[in-house]
């Protein structure tokens, strides 16, 4: 049975209580946290494992940090290296292959090598180098290539492409290539980020847009496909591809610029599939800004946000991806420049570390399954009135859910109405919710008390849907009503819930009702009011 609510149902049952437009978690645990407050700054994070034991390699200003992570509530700093200690810059990059993690950084240091093979007792720097080149914005490297292939992005010595160092020595990269792009194909010149497998790179070229190439010859590179104009178009950031090579998730680091699935099947005809962005802070901001995505599954994606935390979406259906938890290190916070820089979500424990800029390591664990799987949730205006609807794939122990809707003006949300466990499709109509833009979530329900946020759905009025009006409304059976604000010459129809039409005219006038139920008064094919008899 579908549930509905008609305009007396919600009048009766309808009462507000507020609530925040945020809280710090959802479906997320936090385990663990490490901060030296006399860093100023942190960057990148990344991951290694072995022996048992698991290891966070994280970046701060001046040094690269290695804390053992086994025991998320007791986090242990073991080293902290660099062989430049008296060089600075907030942005830190660092992977790791093999038991090497090789790091580089805007400061004049070049590319160091740390030997991880001794921990958790001993970490050196075998190797550093600025032969290369001495300042790189970020590496990737390709593990799926023997030997591994090493991409250096935005380096001093090659500020229109990329260098590509052999890991054939994994303690001495040797350079392969210096490349630039500006000439090949299109021209994708500068790469901010990059991510390579299989010798296929998808290159973020900033204003530019995502390019990629085959660099199974990385001196002399083919341009495959250019992915240049698309929706909500940004600086192009940063891109992981899906293991199936089906899709990637691009994030463009601007405000006002959603994450993008894409279809990259065919390099030359790359299409966005979706855009879909956190509102953790505030539902009414497009602001947000992801900052990395890491692909974890073909269908599941982790994110760094600034200022929103560390969160994780599934993408099943590529055309509406929905969140699974997050958890935000920066709670009520919206200037959108600070939080989370990287996260790391392959640990062999399935936990996942997180690097904020102010508050260091994070180690944050996804709960177990929700107890609601959502198959579609959407909210949209039928003319006057918002239609929300709901689909259910999934659901235990479920008490139902509390329909919460806000506005840009009023800042919190407020309870709607309960709508019962049990179905699985559930409607609810919020009537006349007036013109401008209208905030909507679920607030599920446990049977023990637990709740779980949906994710926010917009409706927005234009504010002339008011035009025509019937009175009385409601109605008795048999009753006449009389429409108001519609011209003599305006052509219009009474259609039931099925949308069959039950009566129809011109102009001004009064109708007889029908039976007992819900219709809608449609001018143009657009519903201008519904009428309740009964």
């Amino acid at each position: 049975m579908v549930l509905r609510f008609t305009l007396l149902t919600l009048f009766f049952t309808t009462f507000f209580c507020t609530s925040g437009l945020a809280q710090q978690s959802e479906n997320m645990t936090l385990l663990g946290q490490w901060d030296d407050n006399s860093l100023p700054r942190y960057s990148d994070v990344w991951g290694y494992a072995a022996n048992g034991r698991e290891y966070a390699l994280l970046g701060s200003r001046n040094f690269i940090h290695i804390l053992d992570v086994t025991d998320p509530a007791n986090i242990t700093e073991l080293h902290r290296l660099n062989v430049n200690p008296n060089s600075g810059s907030s942005w830190r990059d660092i992977k790791v292959a093999g038991t090497f993690a090789y790091c580089v950084t805007e400061a004049t240091e070049g590319i160091q090598v740390i030997d991880l093979s001794g921990l958790p007792n001993s970490a050196f720097v075998v190797y550093d180098s600025r032969a290369a080149f001495t300042t790189c914005h970020n590496i990737w490297v390709d593990e799926s290539v023997t030997p591994n292939k090493l991409y250096a992005f935005g380096t001093n010595a090659q500020s229109s492409g990329y260098i590509v160092m052999s890991l054939a020595d994994p303690s001495r990269p040797t350079v392969l290539a210096s490349k630039s792009l500006s000439t090949v194909g299109s021209g994708g010149g500068y790469i901010h980020d990059g991510y390579a497998v299989n010798d296929t790179l998808y290159a973020n070229c900033g204003n530019r847009g995502m390019y990629v190439y085959d660099v199974s010859n990385p001196g002399n590179p083919l341009e495959l496909g250019v992915l240049a104009n698309y929706p909500e178009r940004g600086y192009n950031h940063s891109v992981w591809r899906t293991p199936d090579g089906k899709r990637a998730i691009m994030c463009d680091e601007n405000q006002n610029r959603g994450v993008k699935v894409v279809n990259v099947e065919d390099p030359l005809d790359m299409e966005v599939e979706s855009v879909f962005r956190s509102t953790v802070s505030n539902p009414s901001s497009t602001a947000s800004i992801a900052h990395n995505p890491y692909v974890i599954s073909n269908t599941r994606v982790v994110l760094s946000y600034y200022d929103e935390g560390i969160q994780v979406w599934d993408f099943t259906d590529p055309t509406l991806p929905t969140r699974v938890g997050y958890y935000d290190t920066t709670p009520n916070t919206t200037t959108y420049t600070n939080g989370v820089w990287g996260v790391y979500p392959y640990l062999p424990s399935g936990r996942i570390l997180g690097s904020d800029m102010n508050n260091g390591l994070f180690v944050v664990e996804l709960d177990q399954a929700l107890p609601v799987v959502y198959e579609s949730w959407t909210a949209a205006s039928d003319g006057k009135h918002a239609r929300l609807d709901w689909t259910v794939a999934e659901e235990r122990d479920n008490a139902g859910w509390v329909v919460e809707h806000s506005t840009a003006t009023s800042g919190r949300f407020a309870e709607l109405g309960w709508v019962d466990a049990g179905q699985t499709t559930n409607t609810f109509f919020h009537e006349d919710p007036g013109p401008g833009t209208h905030y909507y979530r679920l607030r599920q329900r446990d049977v023990d008390g637990t709740e779980h946020l949906s994710e926010v759905r917009t409706v927005a009025f234009m504010g002339d849907e008011r035009r025509a009006q019937t009175f009385p409304n409601p109605v008795r059976s048999g009753g006449a009503v009389t429409f108001r604000g519609l011209l003599e010459d305006t052509a219009w129809e009474v259609v039931d819930l099925a949308g069959r039409q039950v009566q129809s005219g011109v102009g001004r006038g009064s109708v007889l009702t029908g039976p007992g139920g819900v219709y809608f008064v449609r001018v143009g094919g657009v519903v201008v009011d519904r009428v309740v008899v009964f």
